[in-house]
């Protein structure tokens, strides 16, 4: 059973391999002229770095940290990505399609349940009829992370925290394709799928206020989850967040990473 102090060392050991990895790669790489050069020069490499290392996260910190705690939860991470059928069968294709369009509408006939129970109830045609062949999914539409526990399997994708209306709709559409390729290979399977915001930068107030639209179309707990939600389900701890932030405070306070990023900022040219 994983414990609060060897989830800290797990955060911590990713965050070093995180930053010092990119910082690596950066130090490799010959910076492009921007005019600002002219007068910040300084500054400006300063924010190219910071912005490379923020975009850089989703897949140097938060992808290995969710796998490597729920590794340590019990969880069997799928490397594989899901496979979609080479020819949407139609029936499933028209059911999706209804469905991602009352979604975009806000007609109200599908929420994140129904949408799920009928495309599993579609993909039951496959049961005695089933797809031949399965391709990789179109670019942009597969799993970062694959989990699978007690019979079933969950699929997350890590975004931004401040998602605006066309990352919202594609995450709601990215959701149901999801179940969508799962249940028309595994029409008995069982699904849960989510789109993950690994923390709030909404200080004071719950992450879906400071969404615009409140987050519709995607629907806020069944189809998207927030920090703790996502952080305690894969390490199995209560306020697993709070993990990650003392590692970072103590991360600094310790000095560990001090060398990485003085080489980083004052070699970046």
């Amino acid at each position: 059973m994983l414990t609060r102090e060897n989830a800290k060392t797990l955060v911590k050991n990713t965050i070093k391999n995180s930053i010092t990895e990119f910082a690596a790669k950066s130090l490799k790489k010959k910076a492009k002229f921007q005019i600002l050069d002219l007068i910040i020069p300084k500054e400006r490499k300063i924010r190219s770095i910071v912005g490379g290392l923020e975009t850089s996260l989703g897949t140097t910190l938060w992808e290995p940290l969710a796998k490597a705690l729920a590794r340590e939860n019990g969880f069997t991470v799928v490397e594989s990505n899901l496979q979609s059928p080479a020819n949407m069968p139609s029936n499933l294709n028209n059911a999706l399609q209804s469905i991602i369009d009352d979604r975009k509408r806000g007609n109200g006939l599908y929420d994140a349940k129904i949408s799920h129970d009928e495309i599993k109830r579609v993909c039951q045609h496959f049961i005695n009829r089933p797809i031949e062949t399965f391709e990789a999914p179109p670019r942009g539409k597969g799993v970062d992370i694959w989990l699978s526990k007690d019979g079933i399997d969950y699929f997350f994708d890590i975004k931004t925290v401040q998602p605006n209306l066309p990352t919202l709709t594609g995450c709601m559409e990215q959701v149901l394709y999801w179940y969508a390729y799962f249940y028309s290979k595994h029409p008995t399977g069982s699904a849960t799928a989510r789109i993950v915001f690994p923390y709030n930068p909404n200080s004071g107030k719950s992450f879906w206020k400071g969404v615009i639209g409140g987050g519709r179309p995607l629907e806020a707990d069944n189809e998207a989850w927030v920090e703790n939600q996502f952080w305690d389900f894969c390490s199995g701890l209560e306020d697993a967040y709070e993990i990650i932030t003392t590692s970072f405070t103590e991360l600094r306070a310790s000095g560990e990473l001090e060398s990485s990023i003085d080489l980083l900022l004052n070699t970046y040219d």
